[in-house]
């Protein structure tokens, strides 16, 4: 299926409710992960795989700094924002029914903190080939590292659990839900198992936010107005619906297609069976594949081991992203990969091992980097070291400082001698000289917000 045929979508409008000690006052898609603002790798993704232009939906008072962000990045595809109102808290299918007047084909829809080595192009053809109603990937989270997350929470938040069931022969999901939802134990269909034989349940993958779905979907959405996210609601919906059929309305709610199949007006296969969905039926019921009669088909798509994959949805994976952007920096880029040191940076510094340094930053001599994103226009004064951490656009690290598993937030000072061990710098904040502290939030008390 050539890309030319879908529209791309990337929902960049979330504010990062699970790590606001970062996200306060600043998009949560302009966090920077390695050299680049975190949306820049769904874009790269997209890119690489084949499309020309995106549609990007952010939040209105957000547009203007997202829009020049971006535009300082090596990305060369054509950007089309889409707003939506900034006191609005929609989820992702409100977000696109938001934008229905935008979407004019099938589309590809990808969250801002998806970040990914895997091509689309098996996606794509996997929803193509099966004419499927929507198709979408899954990380393997089995073999995540663990990290020490910054500041004075003792508790992280771990991704809940899910439950997956596909059928390996076709690649049809035909189970979805998390581990919560069920006590001891959870049933199958007869009716499914009867259908498809034998289905193969995950319990160690991760949604990646990444669909290819019908344009019809977006219309059902916007006039069914029941379902606020893709992922917890519109997915498990659409996976159920697959084993039925359009039922006969009473005669006073009848509409006829072309195809003259009474359907309902309310109803889902109103809008799948206004398609090409029956012709398909009639030509080719029972001379395909089994299911290729089935008016809605769900598919799921696993990435390989070998492929990274991950969701920076919480502030554990927000670490680990970074971490393992620059150990995997090839990788996840692939050919042509931009470099991880900018060019117009001040490198002075002669011990810099596996970092990532934005534009504009200053490394002064006799400093010892090692496992680092430093953001665009820092200052890192001689006589630093500074281990595993995260230094945001506008810092200023002083001479003698020792960061060890840090998080030091835009624009903020941390002052010469200080020795900090796994802590959060807020915004603005002003560390103060010979200042030492482990696992603390160091910030104004309008950062300190607690969910």
């Amino acid at each position: 299926m050539p890309f030319s045929s879908l529209q791309a979508v990337v929902l960049a409008a979330g504010t990062g409710t699970r790590y606001p000690e970062l996200t306060s006052g600043i998009p949560k898609c302009l966090m920077p992960v390695g050299p680049f603002p975190m949306i820049w790798y769904p874009l790269h993704t997209l890119q690489k795989s084949g499309f020309q232009g995106a549609t990007v939906v952010v939040l209105e008072t957000q547009k203007a700094e997202i829009q020049q962000a971006l535009e300082k990045t090596p990305l060369t595809m054509k950007l089309d924002f889409a707003t939506i109102p900034a006191d609005s808290d929609f989820g992702t299918a409100e977000s696109l029914v938001h934008i229905q007047h935008r979407i004019d084909r099938d589309i590809v829809v990808i969250s801002c903190d998806s970040i990914t080595s895997f091509d689309l192009e098996p996606l794509v053809a996997m929803f193509d080939q099966n004419d499927a109603t929507l198709a979408t990937l899954f990380f393997d989270a089995e073999e995540q590292p663990a990290v020490q997350i910054p500041g004075p929470k003792s508790t992280k938040h771990v991704n809940e659990r899910e439950l997956v069931g596909v059928h390996l022969a076709t690649n049809r999901l035909l189970f979805a839900g998390y581990f919560s939802d069920y006590e001891e134990s959870f049933d199958v269909s007869g009716r499914l198992l009867r259908r498809f034989g034998r289905l193969c349940m995950y319990t160690r993958i991760l949604d990646s936010h990444i669909y290819v779905m019908k344009r019809w979907v977006v219309d059902f959405l916007a006039n069914s107005r029941h379902f606020g996210t893709i992922k917890n609601e519109l997915l498990p919906y659409l996976v159920k619906k697959q084993l039925s059929k359009p039922k006969a309305p009473p005669e006073s709610e009848r509409a006829t297609s072309e195809y003259n199949v009474n359907v309902r007006l309310d109803d889902i296969f109103h809008y799948a069976c206004d398609g090409d969905v029956l012709k398909i039926l009639k030509e080719k019921t029972n001379k395909s594949t089994p299911h290729s009669s089935d008016i809605i088909k769900v598919y799921a798509q696993i990435v390989p081991k070998e492929s990274f994959g991950l969701r920076v949805n919480t502030m554990t994976n927000y670490c680990l992203a970074n971490r393992s952007v620059l150990a995997n920096w090839t990788d996840i880029m692939g050919a042509g990969a931009p470099p991880l040191i900018s060019s117009s940076c001040d490198n002075k510094c002669t011990q810099l091992n596996l970092c990532a340094v934005a534009d504009n930053s200053v490394l002064e001599e006799k400093t010892s980097l090692k496992s680092c994103t430093i953001g665009a226009n820092c200052t890192i004064s001689s006589k630093t070291r500074i281990t595993e951490s995260i230094i945001m656009k506008g810092a200023t690290i002083e001479e003698g400082v020792v960061l060890e598993n840090c998080i030091v937030c835009e624009n903020a000072i941390v002052r010469q001698g200080s020795e900090l061990k796994g802590c959060i710098v807020g915004r603005f904040y002003v560390v103060q000289d010979q200042t030492k502290a482990e696992k603390a939030l160091l910030a104004h008390s309008e950062a300190c917000i607690e969910i």
